[in-house]
């Protein structure tokens, strides 16, 4: 009985201190200014590409007619 309340005393306190040493160390990584200028640039260069993704971005039935159209011009004297 004295043995499994030790495992069980012992494995609470074993997640207890990983989680207080998660919380701790994203803390500081979260901390640092550096990185989140870094972040932050990156997710600009990444909003960019959307949106310019966006701006060509092209329905499939369209694309469709357009490739039609191309072939029947193609296909008339």
């Amino acid at each position: 009985m004295k043995r499994k309340l030790l495992l069980r005393t012992a494995l609470f306190s074993f997640i207890a201190f990983g989680g207080l040493y998660s919380f701790l160390y994203l803390n500081t990584v979260a901390g640092s200014t550096e990185d989140s200028d870094a972040l932050q640039f990156g997710e600009n260069q990444i909003m960019e590409q959307i949106d310019e993704l966006e701006e060509n971005k092209i329905l499939p039935e369209v694309f469709l007619l357009e490739k039609l159209v191309e072939m029947g011009k193609n296909l008339i004297p």
